[in-house]
């Protein structure tokens, strides 16, 4: 790598260390430790509102997988990640004034105002995911195309991605084939 090119955004060897310990530090600690917690059953699912969510005992589902196969296992993390997001939100800076209606009122708010967006309510809208929203279900289709857990959908983005995603990914993956196996073996 050469410093100061414009496809390095003109950073030094130094600056892109820094930027890169930071992404390995959330890829590898904060997101994937809440994401083990709960796909460990340790972090329990949310007990949402008319829901029996919270009596899920992903553990359950945890001992049936076949630990041989990666793609079930991703599909075990992430129907863990839909029903309880490891990173529950996300946020924008709005780019010009904006207005919204709020109890019947309009309110303004100024460019540069931080938009928090509630991610984990994408993962339970019934819309997408219909009767079995709530119900744990990691071989429900387009689960992983359909995937808000790394702050897009799926593959797609408009800008904002974790740029962790694939070293969380295949950790976890790694780690809960690991753990599965001492489990099964006791």
């Amino acid at each position: 790598m050469n410093e100061h090119e414009p496809k390095y955004k003109n950073m030094t060897k130094t600056e892109i260390a820094g930027v890169m310990v930071s992404i390995m530090s959330l890829a590898g600690m904060v997101g994937p430790t809440t994401w083990a917690r709960i796909a460990l059953g340790k972090k329990k699912l949310p007990p949402y509102e008319g829901q029996t969510t919270g009596d899920i005992d992903v553990t359950d589902v945890w001992d049936t997988i076949d630990l041989n196969d990666r793609d079930e296992v991703k599909k075990y993390l992430h129907e863990c990640g839909r029903l309880r997001h490891p990173v529950s939100n996300t946020h924008t800076v709005a780019q010009e004034d904006f207005m919204v209606e709020m109890k019947n009122k309009s309110v303004s708010f100024p460019k540069g105002t931080i938009i928090y967006i509630p991610m984990q309510l994408a993962s339970i809208d019934e819309s997408v995911y219909g009767d079995t929203t709530f119900a744990f279900n990691h071989k429900r289709k387009n689960l992983c195309p359909f995937s808000t857990i790394f702050h897009s959908v799926g593959e797609s983005t408009n800008g904002r991605i974790c740029p962790g995603r694939h070293v969380a990914e295949n950790m976890m993956i790694d780690v809960m084939i690991a753990l599965g196996r001492a489990r099964r073996e006791k």
